[in-house]
């Protein structure tokens, strides 16, 4: 595998722990029937507001630009190995939100990964122009429409659902697990807007991923550096500072619908170029570090779920709906640090756990 090919993987394991904690937030509360700002005070607001405006909206559409970007990877193998892969990846995933964590959108990225294989292979005008139109059509119907429904409306602000949090709470810290999995199933099942938000941010977010791989982006930041980094600080900047009017507007549907819609899936691009600006700098030591853990990404992922759903749940520690922000990012690095040692050591012995359906040959094992 060429230097440039195993930078992906770099990308990968270090968006690991923008992952884990987007997803960590949801094995403490239900966060799409809360407030923030109701719900969290002081300190812990304060915690909360700076992890939204990292995670929040961007960490989806990242994880679909590195998919997007394994895909095009990958091309050479054939559509009929990559839509296997999928397919077992799309099982193992679709498990892991029955069982473990319904409000996981990771299947949801395997089943527009479907779509983007259409366009492997293809001239990468034609995976851009697609992207670019997906997203033009959300901006329009969930973003801008959205906002001048919400500047019309006498509701200007989404308030917590009491009920349902305290359904949930009442559920996960149970050792009910049926009644876990029930939960689960009926998040993922009424999750209506979820599959605009696939087609139209998530399914964009590959294509431009398969459109930035047949562009050869390592190579034009190894031969633009100083162009490639203004191009990052303006992707950052904007979509930062599309966020920070979200915090500032207290919660308003205008507000979050303009940092989520729009902020975080161009923050997400952003950190998609730094990251791949940062794996062509940094020592080969500590780029294989986070290289391996890369490599070994869904094994990781589960087995951070698994860690989760002890700590959190019932049956365990039953810390859900228990705990302060602060903890539960915490206790998320300390995950993160230890499958960062689990994930080398699995390298170190050339261990293959999940990650062997991606094998279709030796040559490919030896990589």
């Amino acid at each position: 595998m060429t230097d440039s090919n195993k930078h992906i993987y770099f990308i990968g394991g270090v968006s690991l722990i923008l992952l884990f904690i987007f997803s960590g937030q949801y094995f403490l509360v239900p966060l799409n029937e809360i407030n923030p700002f109701e719900y969290f005070f002081g300190s812990e607001l304060n915690i909360f507001n700076i992890t939204d405006i990292i995670t929040g909206g961007s960490v989806i559409p990242l994880i679909g630009i590195i998919t997007g970007f394994l895909l095009s990877q990958y091309g050479n193998t054939g559509k009929k190995h990559l839509a296997k892969v999928l397919f077992i990846v799309l099982i193992i995933l679709t498990l892991n939100a029955v069982l473990i964590s319904g409000f996981d959108k990771m299947p949801f990225i395997i089943l527009m990964a479907f779509i983007g294989l259409i366009f492997i292979g293809r001239h990468w005008i034609i995976s851009l122009a697609a992207s670019l139109i997906l997203f033009a059509i959300h901006l329009m119907f969930n973003v801008v429409l959205e906002i001048i429904n919400g500047l019309n409306s006498n509701i200007q602000r989404m308030y917590s659902g009491i009920q349902q949090v305290n359904a949930f709470i009442s559920t996960y810290r149970s050792s009910d697990y049926l009644a876990i999995v029930n939960m689960n199933i009926d998040t993922l099942t009424s999750g209506g807007d979820m599959l605009f938000d696939a087609a139209f941010i998530i399914l964009p977010s590959i294509l431009l991923g398969v459109a930035l791989k047949e562009l050869n982006l390592t190579q034009f930041i190894k031969t633009s550096p100083f162009i490639s980094a203004g191009i990052i600080m303006v992707l950052l900047a904007g979509g930062i500072s599309t966020k920070l009017i979200q915090i500032l507007m207290l919660g308003s549907i205008t507000g979050e619908t303009l940092g989520e819609g729009f902020g975080g899936p161009v923050t997400a691009i952003g950190y998609f170029m730094l990251l791949a600006y940062i794996a062509g700098s940094i020592p080969e030591p500590v780029f294989n570090i986070f290289y391996n853990m890369g490599r070994y990404s869904l094994s990781v992922y589960i087995l951070f779920n698994i860690f989760m759903m002890f700590i959190f749940y019932g049956f365990g520690l039953a810390m859900y709906g228990q705990v302060s922000f602060q903890m539960m990012i915490l206790t998320v690095l300390a995950l993160y640090i230890l499958l960062l040692i689990i994930s080398n050591v699995l390298a170190h012995y050339n261990i293959r756990v999940l990650e062997q359906t991606f094998l279709i040959n030796k040559k490919a094992k030896r990589e």
